[in-house]
C-alpha cells in the first residue's frame, strides 16, 4: 500500500505544470496551523480512545474550526 501511495505522490510532483510558492510567508505560517491542526486532532483521538476520558475531545476543536473556516475561504 505504501509503494502505491509513494508512486501517486511522486508521480503528481513529475506531472505538475505549475510551481506552488506562497508569495510571502503567510503561506507558511497558513502550512504550518495545518499540519498543527491535524496532529492535535490525531492525537486528541489517540488520547481519548486509549484513555476513554472526554476531556481529549477538546483537541477536536481546532480541526472543527478549520473546517468551519474552509467555508469562507
Amino acid at each position: 500500500m505504501i509503494k502505491y501511495l509513494a508512486i501517486l505522490l511522486f508521480s503528481t510532483f513529475l506531472f505538475a505544470k505549475e510551481e506552488a510558492h506562497p508569495q510571502s510567508t503567510l503561506g507558511y505560517v497558513y502550512l504550518a496551523l495545518f499540519i498543527i491542526t491535524v496532529g492535535l486532532f490525531f492525537w486528541g483521538i489517540h488520547k481519548a480512545v486509549k484513555t476513554q476520558k472526554t476531556v481529549y475531545a477538546w483537541a477536536l476543536l481546532p480541526f472543527i474550526l478549520l473546517m468551519l473556516g474552509m467555508f469562507f475561504i
